[in-house]
């Protein structure tokens, strides 16, 4: 009875995988992907990322959501200093190019802001919470399951971010390597935390945070931004930034590791999960 439940459960988080990705494909072909359509997009995944954890966990992991809240956001709170140097870039364009105001910028900035909270939900929900409530019990007979479920929701959660690849430019191969990576060991740090508080609000507001900080000034601004939507661009000064912001990565990582580590209790997490 219990493998047939963790072969469902495995089965409901790819579902949820799947799902993310086909209702965002399903929008960018029938909405125009404007502020109020992308919040839209992004309420109706969280939903259903949402439904897919209560399918998973029933009542359990949500009676977890606002345990440690203020914890847990201190404890990831490094993981936003590449953001918040993004954001400094910006306040520096600003003074360089005096781009004009965004004559809604009130409306988009909320907008843009109630986005990012929700894509932090439908991302930690998916790959954090769906992951970790599917794979830790089907793994606790297994050598090392906490490695394991880090290893494969992380590998897939950093998959699912490189929207195209040409595997003939050495260039764009390796940012795609660096950014599975980038996202695997960021993606390992929000899952120490999680291990440790169970906290779901936490991870999405950090997570949302991490989107936001960089973007927001866009939002006030009239920018001329060529956005590609593409993570992997050959462009040498892209290797160069991912290669810095695994560094980063990887000292939060560490950070977070020695702050949490010594307190959790490995084995009756995996009892009680």
């Amino acid at each position: 009875m219990n493998k047939r439940k963790n072969l469902i459960d495995i089965l409901l988080w790819l579902a949820s995988v799947v799902s993310m990705i086909g209702i965002m494909i399903l929008s960018s072909r029938l909405f125009e992907e404007n502020n109020v359509e992308l919040l839209i997009e992004f309420t109706i995944i969280a939903i259903v990322t949402l439904i897919y954890l209560y399918l998973i966990s029933g009542k359990k992991t949500f009676s977890y959501l606002g345990n440690q809240t203020g914890y847990a956001i201190r404890l990831l709170f490094p993981t936003l200093i590449f953001s918040i140097f993004f954001m400094l870039l910006g306040v520096l364009s600003v003074f360089l190019e005096k781009p004009d105001l965004n004559p809604n910028w009130i409306r988009d900035l909320l907008i843009a802001a109630a986005s990012m909270f929700l894509v932090g939900v439908y991302e930690e929900g998916c790959f954090r919470a769906c992951a970790c409530d599917a794979l830790l019990p089907a793994l606790k007979k297994w050598k090392h399951p906490f490695f394991l479920t880090a290893m494969i929701s992380g590998l897939l959660f950093g998959y699912v971010h490189v929207v195209s690849v040409d595997f003939s430019d050495l260039q764009q191969v390796l940012q795609f390597i660096l950014k599975i990576v980038n996202l695997l060991v960021y993606g390992a740090t929000y899952l120490l935390v999680y291990w440790k508080t169970r906290n779901l609000l936490a991870l999405a507001i950090v997570h949302g945070l991490n989107d936001f900080i960089p973007d927001f000034l866009n939002q006030i601004f009239l920018f001329q931004i060529d956005d590609s939507g593409t993570y992997v661009t050959g462009d040498v000064g892209t290797t160069v930034v991912y290669s810095i912001q695994l560094v980063v990565g990887i000292i939060c990582l560490i950070h977070v590791y020695r702050r949490v580590n010594k307190d959790i209790d490995y084995k009756k997490t995996l009892q009680e999960w």
